[in-house]
């Protein structure tokens, strides 16, 4: 009962965040981000030659406001960009009819509001060249559950991408501080949270303060504990394109047709920019 407390709790935040809070660093409000968004997850997340996407069948699994839903557009594919949120559904839709209004016309988005531990037929049935999921699995409260569900729909020949927060990232003094400053906001509306937080970090990015410390189910892995998941789904190639204590992990098999995959994105990473000092 209080798992599925947690998980209500978390499925609303993000409801919240995308429908009040969608600016913020690496959004579709930042226009730095919004002009490299397609290099970004082409040459650094993926390392795969832009022109490999054109035509291609990608799920955004987890759309959030539409960032990379974005990218995939620009790239030439077309987009399945499914969430549980009904806000980030919302704001996706706007975001893309403003910046890339011709591929909405023409047909190359779908919309759909589902929760990735429960496809629905219509997604179960569909398969993908890519399967991309940012930031996502870690919060529905069966990490390795969402990801069965989510590779599941890659095609035998196709591509997996998956950002999950790693265990070594932060000390196990950290994870409880972080934990603890959840419980004391949980008590909090949403909008009473935003606003405390914004008087508390005048200095930081709101959007990603309200992301970091609002939702309660945040649960981290470890790099060898994803890739015996992800080799017990037939995955035989899985490596991290980007060296980082959190998991930026790309998965295929022998003849994924991705391949053959661009030398590693040297740093400063994209995410770089953002530090605050």
């Amino acid at each position: 009962m209080l798992h599925e407390r947690r998980r209500r709790q978390t499925l609303a935040s993000f409801d919240y965040q995308w429908g009040e809070i969608p600016a913020g660093d690496a959004m579709l409000s930042d226009g730095w981000f919004v002009a490299n968004a397609d290099r970004i997850l082409a040459r650094e997340l993926l390392g795969v030659s832009p022109a490999w996407f054109a035509g291609r069948h990608a799920l955004d699994a987890g759309c959030g406001g539409g960032r990379w839903t974005l990218a995939l557009l620009r790239l030439g594919a077309r987009v399945t960009a499914v969430d549980f949120s009904a806000c980030a559904l919302d704001s996706t839709r706007a975001q893309m009819e403003r910046l890339v209004p011709d591929a909405v016309a023409a047909g190359r988005l779908v919309l759909r509001q589902l929760d990735l531990l429960a496809l629905d037929e219509f997604l179960a049935s569909q398969r993908f060249d890519l399967v991309f999921s940012f930031g996502v699995l870690h919060h529905t409260g069966d990490t390795r559950g969402a990801l069965a569900n989510v590779a599941g729909l890659t095609r035998p020949d196709g591509l997996l991408f998956v950002y999950l927060y790693g265990a070594d990232a932060l000390t196990s003094w950290q994870r409880a501080a972080l934990a603890l400053v959840r419980g004391g906001l949980a008590g909090l509306s949403f909008r009473a949270k935003r606003t405390l937080l914004a008087r508390l970090f005048p200095r930081r990015d709101t959007h990603q303060a309200f992301d970091l410390l609002s939702p309660l189910v945040n649960d981290r892995c470890t790099q060898a504990e994803v890739e015996r998941w992800l080799a017990e789904l037939g995955f035989t190639d899985v490596s991290a394109t980007i060296p980082h204590a959190d998991l930026f992990l790309r998965a295929g098999r022998d003849d994924c047709s991705a391949r053959p995959f661009l030398a590693a994105a040297a740093p400063p990473f994209w995410f770089e920019r953002y530090r605050r000092r």
